[in-house]
């Protein structure tokens, strides 16, 4: 049957700042103009507040996976996400995490509703995405990698691209930013947004390392400012420490998570990310260094669009290994005189616009859902 009104319950573990919980925020805003209401069921977080703002009602499940690691804990999740299933009417499950999601799938499979899993990276275990296959997940991947990693295991998926709200990502003045963290008008910012977590926990402190080296030995008058927090974050910040005392400066600025991550993108001349944090830059106007998860791409110029988005800027596949000397090297090229950077800025804005608009990515799942909704 196919219906006008869906009734979707978004699931995640919790409502932390990350690029997941970012997209989720972004889709939330998104549906309801094209007819499909979403709930979100998982654990609270700083983004609580921003979903609120966006009218999704919110209903407070602990899914951690500690919790979850609890046969009698599992039981009472899946009860209680199935109540919610029921008192609200939900027409369909899009789950974005495991083993989360595993339980919401396993209720939803129980009442009869589809479940759209998007696999956001390539860290899930196997068996959990078998689990979730003969739950009857329908997968999304968010990038080629993905897919393909996904095909090689004998998981067919959708290929979705991450949507990016323009109206949140836009060029805009950072002078007021600039001033607050006290680094002068004519010196040169580069911008750091991750999880300080598992590799890109390591490439940051490459990246700290590389902009001692250019402040000490080529007088580059250059500042870094880190946004983001995870495991990592202490020893990063130690490394900082140690890094504007050599340089008798406080050059390297840690931020901590941001709720609004466009005012600090547009504080940088390069912005040094990868997967969504890449396109939420070029959002605003920015060039991008790209370097992920899985390793170093480089600056995202308009000869390499498309084999950026190939390789996920990065994060799912990558050129080479990124070292301290590589990062060094990059950021001092595209720091040069000879690069345009607000040409390339520019470039990019107009690609990501073309390419990664919230809305027709926000209609692309909504013709899924109502392909999966027309079978029940």
């Amino acid at each position: 049957m196919t219906r006008n009104r869906i009734r979707l319950l978004m699931v995640m573990d919790s409502l932390a700042v990350g690029g997941t919980e970012t997209y989720v925020l972004s889709l939330v805003k998104a549906l309801p103009a094209l007819g499909v209401m979403p709930v979100y069921a998982g654990g609270t977080g700083v983004m609580y507040e921003a979903f609120a703002r966006a009218g999704c009602p919110i209903h407070r499940v602990d899914l951690t996976a500690e919790r979850l690691m609890d046969p009698e804990r599992q039981k009472q999740a899946e009860s209680a996400l199935t109540h919610i299933m029921r008192s609200r009417q939900i027409d369909l499950v899009h789950i974005h995490q495991t083993p989360s999601g595993l339980h919401a799938a396993r209720a939803a499979r129980k009442l009869g509703i589809p479940v759209v899993f998007t696999v956001h990276g390539a860290y899930y275990p196997t068996e959990q995405l078998q689990l979730l296959k003969d739950a009857g997940c329908t997968f999304i991947s968010v990038s080629p990698p993905i897919q393909g990693y996904l095909d090689y295991l004998n998981f067919p998926s959708y290929l979705f691209a991450n949507g990016i709200d323009f109206e949140q990502y836009r060029p805009a003045s950072s002078a007021a930013l600039r001033a607050s963290l006290q680094i002068p008008d004519e010196d040169k910012v580069v911008v750091y947004a991750s999880r300080l977590a598992w590799d890109k926990a390591a490439v940051c402190a490459m990246l700290v390392r590389a902009a001692r080296t250019l402040r000490l030995h080529e007088t580059m008058p250059l500042h870094l400012v880190i946004a983001g927090s995870g495991n990592q974050a202490a020893a990063i910040a130690e490394l900082a420490e140690t890094a504007n005392h050599d340089c008798n400066a406080k050059f390297v600025h840690m931020v901590g998570n941001q709720m609004q991550m466009g005012d600090y993108y547009n504080l940088g001349d390069l912005v040094v990310g990868t997967g969504r944090v890449a396109l939420e830059a070029m959002a605003c106007g920015k060039p991008v260094l790209a370097i992920g998860n899985h390793g170093y791409f480089g600056l995202v110029e308009q000869p390499v669009y498309d084999e950026a988005w190939l390789y996920y800027f990065g994060d799912h596949n990558s050129k080479e290994r990124p070292t301290e000397r590589l990062i060094g090297e990059a950021i001092s090229g595209a720091l040069s005189a000879a690069i345009n950077l607000e040409e390339i800025g520019h470039q990019g804005q107009e690609w990501a616009r073309a390419n990664f608009d919230i809305q027709g990515k926000a209609l692309q799942l909504k013709q899924l859902y109502g392909s999966l909704l027309a079978k029940v």
